[in-house]
């Protein structure tokens, strides 16, 4: 009789085993990462701008135009260069930058400051006369974009350009990226 339990015991243990061995060959559902998807910032973009710039005396007034840049990501951080020009009314006839971009990304969000140079034509009245004048001077910024699909993203930024006046400028502009990295190839 215990021959025969153990027999059954036995019997039972190496048929589970089986089932086990057979279960394990199941193949199983992708894991999903609990990570999420990670944007790349690195690309060439253009983009274009509108916005309002004033100088140091409170004339200002409206301002558009456009910007094209370039940019690398390695893990949060984001450098660059862009480049803008922007037609403006009141005071400010156009203004010009050229700067470094760096930044912090947090995947499709990202916080950025500038530095570079700056060329500003504003009108300015001497002995009665209207004149025009172009000044250089240094460029810093601060901005926040966001990537609301893979290609686009939307931005807000603030600039002061250091030119024979002080002048400030906010702007809020839409980017297209070409990428996400435009030198995969090499």
């Amino acid at each position: 009789m215990y021959a025969c339990l153990r027999m059954s015991l036995v019997g039972a243990a190496l048929m589970s085993t089986a089932v086990v061995a057979n279960a394990a060959d199941v193949p199983r559902p992708p894991a999903r990462s609990p990570i999420a998807t990670i944007y790349d910032w690195t690309g060439f973009y253009l983009g274009g701008h509108v916005g309002g710039g004033w100088v140091d005396n409170g004339d200002g007034g409206f301002l558009g135009g456009g910007q094209v840049g370039l940019n690398f990501q390695r893990g949060p951080w984001v450098y660059g260069i862009e480049a803008d020009v922007s037609g403006a009314s009141g005071d400010l006839n156009w203004t010009s930058t050229l700067a470094g971009r760096f930044g912090w990304a947090m995947d499709r969000w990202m916080l950025y400051g500038k530095v570079g140079g700056a060329w500003v034509n504003q009108d300015f009245v001497r002995m009665g006369r209207v004149s025009d004048n172009t000044s250089s001077g240094l460029l810093l910024g601060i901005g926040a974009e966001y990537a609301f699909q893979n290609n686009w993203s939307a931005k807000i930024e603030y600039n002061r350009m250091d030119v024979d006046r002080d002048v400030d400028v906010v702007k809020f502009g839409l980017n297209y990226r070409f990428g996400p990295n435009p030198f995969a190839r090499w």
